[in-house]
């Protein structure tokens, strides 16, 4: 037998196959889009800011997973939607707790573990929660937390329940932000713009008198205050709530 020949083929099997795993690697991550954008967008959108001279100041989200619209019928009770003044204030770091109410212990505020830190919405004395459906936020269903001295003081708090009839939603692969932000770039962003969030969540409007529709949405928020709102699936700018704190559609 010539073991010469036959160590030549087994290492070159051996290369061959090496390669075959590199590109599928290669491939899950670039073109496949399951879950990832590909290269190619990432590049042609990078060149596309800069000749507008629009700045990232955070990370863009290559996830382009699968969802799919909820309803949500709003929980009325006697501490929903107005002030609650606590009689003992609750001491509360965000830092600490990674943005979650997780870690208060015998916590007044009903299903605070449901609630995850919005770094957008808040001010000075004020920290603005969302509430989570799965890992995402839901952009209109916020737990307001006013802080005096690094604790909570008070909460103002709205609730959602999602329905079961949800589950008969079709589900589909949101588009990618790459794609998103193409779009802002082209036809919304000004000149110079600083991009400061890119967020996948929840947003929509009024279905009815207790109930509401929210669709995957991706939120981009842009130094100086503005808001950008786009459809996850259509990818059309539903609304841009700009600095002054109005909605336009």
């Amino acid at each position: 037998m010539d073991w010469g020949r036959a160590k030549t083929i087994l290492i070159l099997s051996f290369l061959l196959l090496n390669l075959t795993l590199g590109y599928e690697l290669w491939a899950n991550k670039w073109l496949i889009g399951d879950k990832k954008v590909s290269a190619d967008q990432a590049v042609e959108l990078n060149k596309l800011m800069q000749t507008r001279g629009i700045r990232l100041d955070t990370e863009i989200p290559k996830d382009v997973p699968k969802m799919k619209e909820i309803v949500v019928k709003w929980v009325e009770g006697q501490s929903f939607g107005r002030k609650i003044v606590l009689a003992e204030p609750l001491k509360y770091n965000r830092f600490i707790s990674k943005g979650t109410l997780k870690d208060l212990t015998d916590s007044p505020i009903a299903n605070s573990e449901d609630y995850r830190y919005d770094p957008l919405s808040g001010k000075d004395g004020l920290y603005m929660m969302n509430q989570i459906h799965g890992e995402y936020p839901m952009f209109d269903v916020n737990l307001e937390l006013f802080m005096t001295n690094g604790e909570i003081s008070a909460y103002k708090q709205t609730y959602v329940e999602v329905e079961a009839a949800a589950d008969d939603k079709e589900e589909k692969k949101v588009i990618a932000a790459y794609t998103v932000l193409r779009t802002l770039t082209e036809k919304y962003l000004q000149n110079g713009a600083v991009i400061q969030d890119v967020r996948l969540g929840y947003h929509g409007q009024i279905f009815d008198s207790e109930k509401r529709l929210l669709v995957p949405t991706w939120r981009v928020a842009v130094e100086g205050g503005d808001l950008y709102y786009v459809h996850g699936f259509r990818g059309d700018v539903e609304s841009v709530q700009s600095s002054r704190g109005a909605a336009v559609k």
